[in-house]
Formats: structure tokens, sequence, C-alpha cells
């Protein structure tokens, strides 16, 4: 565990502490039986840059403990592939982006955004993806995969000087140990007409809906439009346009080129962007989001409890990192949650870290009263796929916003 004392972008040490989640594992540190109870804890703190204002994680669990190996595959929900699909389509279109253009994806996982690259009918492709399983499953999906940690010698070694027409990096911006070395591997392997591609989780949607399960070690950094363009500035890399999208609870698709390329006209709806973006830079901003979850801690949990003086049994539906963030500062453990489904082959039979609740697999044959909606990102589709369960009478609670039963 590394303590960083001094901000990951522009390296000044006036750190402020915004929210302290306590001592937690690294939330995709899904246990085996002999594991319960033995899983590693550390500080996870969010604070704020003083200088440049990024928000960011005080405490770096290293990379080899996080990224080595994980349980993550991005392909199992069909929405996040149909957003993959349209975020290629229109980046295809917008950029002219034409068959034998090498389209590289950095922490790809299991290849589902180049996958829809290769759809489109654009077959160079090549994914950077540091988990050992994942990455086989990447390259047995087709996709040609190298197994390995991206930075500066990798971006070298692997693609030369200017040669990627387009760097996706989707949801793994905010991983980023080596951010410096990253940044600087883009920059110099970039074409010149070269987009980079960039899809984080919106620190501005955090904080309008409260969820701060999107606090964990694996992310370290929550970007603003305006902390993301201070980081690349020096690199001569500028963002040209961006959109947000519901995606994840709330996303940003920003698309980034060399300050110096013909690509570098500013959007009217990245302008836009900017413009709102101002507010969540701001420290009352952050003071009021601290205040409403320190203040509304306890809540989840005396509902929980209530629902188990009925005699009422709770699941959780999925097993995602992030629904370990909200156990874990909620004090919610089996004795409230029995269990958690999930249809990934790499959760099922585990348990979650810190609560040990056990991981089953999906079964309609085995339902609750209630079930916790871990996945709340994906509540629309979720619930869609679950109606049946539910006009059975099966509730399903959604945590943030607010506190929401769905079902009669």
């Amino acid at each position: 565990m590394i303590s960083t004392r001094f901000c990951r972008s522009c390296g000044n040490q006036k750190i402020q502490t915004v929210l302290d989640l306590g001592e937690q594992p690294w939330c995709n540190d899904f246990l085996t039986e002999e594991k319960v109870g033995h899983e590693e804890k550390y500080p996870l703190t969010l604070v704020r840059c003083e200088g440049c204002k990024l928000l960011q994680l005080d405490h770096t669990v290293p990379k080899e403990t996080m990224f080595g190996d994980h349980d993550y595959l991005s392909g199992m929900t069909q929405t996040l592939l149909n957003h993959f699909y349209d975020v290629a389509k229109e980046l295809a279109l917008q950029i002219d982006l034409q068959e034998g253009d090498l389209i590289v994806d950095i922490g790809g996982n299991d290849g589902s955004q180049l996958i829809q690259y290769q759809k489109l009918g654009f077959s160079n492709v090549i994914n950077v993806e540091s988990s050992v399983g994942t990455a086989k499953i990447s390259q047995d999906s087709g996709v040609k995969t190298i197994n390995n940690y991206f930075d500066e010698t990798c971006a070298v070694e692997n693609f030369g000087e200017k040669s990627v027409r387009v760097y996706n990096a989707s949801g793994v911006f905010f991983h980023l140990e080596e951010l410096h070395s990253v940044v600087k591997g883009i920059q110099r392997t970039l074409a010149d007409d070269g987009v980079l591609l960039v899809q984080f989780m919106y620190a501005g949607a955090m904080l309008e809906n409260n969820n701060f399960d999107t606090i964990y070690h694996e992310h370290l950094c929550y970007y603003t439009m305006e902390t993301l363009a201070t980081l690349l500035e020096p690199y001569g890399l500028e963002l040209f346009d961006a959109y947000y999208s519901d995606i994840h609870s709330g996303s940003i698709i920003a698309k980034i080129t060399h300050s110096r390329s013909e690509l570098n006209k500013k959007s009217a709806r990245l302008l836009d962007l900017l413009e709102k973006d101002k507010k969540y830079n701001e420290a009352d901003t952050l003071k009021a989001f601290a205040d409403k979850i320190r203040s509304t801690q306890d809540n989840l949990r005396s509902f929980l409890e209530e629902i188990k003086k009925e005699g009422k049994r709770v699941y959780a539906y999925g097993a995602p990192a992030k629904g370990n963030t909200l156990l874990n500062y909620y004090g919610i453990d089996s004795s409230l949650v029995e269990k958690a489904v999930e249809i990934s082959p790499l959760k099922v039979g585990k348990y979650l870290p810190g609560s040990h609740i056990p991981i089953t697999q999906e079964s309609e044959e085995d339902v609750p009263d209630y079930y916790l909606l871990l996945s709340h990102n994906f509540a629309e589709e979720l619930i869609a796929k679950n109606k049946p369960l539910i006009d059975q009478g099966v509730k399903f609670i959604i945590p943030f916003p607010e506190i929401t039963v769905v079902g009669s």
C-alpha cells in the first residue's frame, strides 16, 4: 500500500480530505472459502487537490494486486454492449475511420469494446489487458490481445511513433497508477489525426446522485471535465468533443486529440458541458456531498433490519465491485443479506470481501422477498428482465440516489 500525499495530476502537496470511508478490502478481491476473514484492508479516503482540484484517493493498492488477475467482465450486460457499439459507430463516422487504421484499447477487459469495432468492419484492433484470465478471454474471442500493463514503454515498444488512430480507454483512465507515463505513451504513439476516447464515470454525476459506491481502490481519480483537461494540457492533448451518458450511473464520453490537430475544433456539446462542470469543482459542493453520505449512513441498514424483523428474505442482485463499498461502509453483512446472485462464472462460488456474503448462480428456482440491486447502474435493464418476478411479488431495492422499492 502506497500513501499518496501529493496530487496524482499536478504534484501539489496541499491535499484536503473530502470523505473517509474507513478501511476496506479492495473491492474485486472476491474470496474463496479459505480466504474468508483473511482479506487485507486498506484506507479508502477521497481527497481533493487544492491546486488543480482533482478528486482522488490518497492511498494506492499496487496495480499488481488489483489488476494482475480479476473477476470483472464487461460483456455481462447487454446495456453496456449496446453502449459500446454506439460509441464505436459514432466515432467511426465522426473521424472517417478507415479499415486498416489501428485501434488500441487500454485495459480493454474481455475485448467487448473492440468487438464492436470489428462488427463495424474495422479489424486492426489490439487490446492491452493486464489481467491474465481476462486477457485470455479477449484473445479467445478473436481480439488480438497483449497481456501487459499499458505505459509509455509498452506503447512505444508495441506501436511506435504516431501509429495509433484510436486509443480507447473505457472505465480505465481513473485506474492508472503510472498516470503520467500512460499519457506520455499515448501522446507519442497517437497519430496526428488520432483520437483518444476516454469513457469515465463522471464525478459530477457521483456528487449529484450521492452514489459514493463508485469510490473504491481501483478508482484512483474522479474526473470532472476541468480536471481531465488540466491533466492533458502539459502533453499538448486537448478535449475537442464530449457528451454525457447515463451508463454506469453517469459517465462522460470524451474525445481528445493533439492540440495542433485539424480535429481540434470544440463542439457545442463540449462547451456546454464545460460550463455546467464548474460547480462540481467547488469545495462547498464536495462538503455537501460528504455531509449527505455521512448523514444517511445508517438508513439502508435500518431499512434492511426492519425487513428482517418481518421475516422477509433479502438477496443482493449482482456482485459488482461497487457494491462492496456500499455494504462495507454501511456495515451490511450476511446477517441481513443472505447471498448475492450472479451470472458471471468468475464470481459464482466465492464470497464478497468484507461482508462475506456468499455468491451463487442466479436462478428462477431460488428467489427472495427482496433483491438489493447492487448493480443499480443497470437498473432499467435488470428491472425489465425481472418483470415476471416483480409481477409475482418480488421487490427490488434500488439504493441510489435515494432508497426506492420497485414492486407491488
